[in-house]
């Protein structure tokens, strides 16, 4: 029998076996849409999670308030100093009539003290020099250089916005989802097993009379293996398309509800998941159709040995 031929018809005979127990198929692709759902679900907390901890981590600083009269020179002594420093990410340096613009910006809605402000008659406010750490670890060691004797004299006072605890806390909130993530899709890995394992013996079943002619008439053991196993990867892409349907709109559903929590900064859950897609439909399709084709080539084989 010529390849092609072969070929349509286990084919043929796989989408026969597919619409003949339609219910069962479509139970399946149930259960394997959400062992996806379960996979994606982790990916896009961990996503978000990461987020939340670059957003926490980006309003981490220590703000430098330096006296009124302090000298430039010394001002950028101070700034090339902190900046030389291997745990800086940036500094930044605001003049005295910027520091006092920005003073007036965070305290727009307190009129008495900005009318208290407006009474005197020069800007009271130094220069402010604003540093940022690479990791949040490195602030208790760049509060210890900020007493420099070269320009320790002329700092008037110094704040550390400090969110150890918040950052600690997403990271353990972190750790948790990927546990509980994991026990998750273990279940319903083991339950998609299960099911395929059943949809094709029921298949089978269903088929026996067909199966033993074709055994009869000299089929080989591949030929009556090959259109079950299609069956379940006809089921498996399902499932697939199923939960990219599903995943999309939910994005499109949550990130503009998302972005309250992230201080109207975008979440990127869109954009992770466009970006990581190919990569997630292989790692995921291939497991999935490993995992289909294994349970259906087991399945037959069980029924073949008898």
């Amino acid at each position: 029998m010529p390849i092609g031929v072969s070929t349509w018809r286990v084919i043929s005979y796989a989408w026969k076996n597919f619409f003949r127990n339609t219910w069962m198929a479509l139970t399946t692709v149930f259960v394997l849409t959400l062992s996806l759902l379960s996979v994606n679900v982790l990916v896009g907390v961990n996503a978000l999670l990461e987020k939340a901890l670059v957003t926490l981590e980006n309003k981490v600083d220590i703000s430098v308030y330096f006296k009124a009269e302090t000298p430039d020179a010394v001002l950028q002594q101070s700034q090339f100093f902190m900046a030389g420093l291997p745990q800086v990410r940036e500094t930044s340096l605001l003049s005295k009539d910027e520091a006092l613009e920005d003073f007036k910006k965070r305290h727009e809605n307190d009129p008495k003290i900005l009318e208290a402000l407006a009474e005197l008659d020069e800007n009271p406010l130094g220069a402010t020099l604003v540093i940022k750490a690479k990791r949040t670890e490195d602030y208790a060691f760049l509060l210890e250089a900020l007493k420099n004797p070269q320009f320790d004299f002329a700092i008037e006072s110094k704040t550390y916005d400090d969110h150890a605890d918040a950052i600690a806390r997403v990271r353990e909130i972190g750790e948790s989802a990927r546990f509980f993530g994991a026990i998750l899709i273990a279940i319903f890995a083991a339950f998609s097993v299960l099911i395929v394992y059943n949809a094709i013996r029921v298949a089978i079943y269903t088929q026996r009379e067909e199966i033993g002619i074709m055994r009869l008439v000299g089929a080989s053991g591949s030929f009556v293996r090959i259109p079950f196993v299609l069956e379940g990867l006809f089921i498996a892409l399902l499932a697939l398309l199923l939960t990219a349907g599903i995943i999309v709109a939910a994005i499109y559903f949550l990130e503009p509800r998302l972005v309250s929590f992230f201080d109207g900064v975008d979440p990127g859950l869109r954009i992770y998941f466009m970006q990581n897609a190919w990569k997630l439909a292989a790692m995921e399709g291939g497991s999935l159709g490993a995992l289909v084709a294994l349970s259906s080539w087991a399945a037959v084989g069980k029924y073949l040995k008898r």
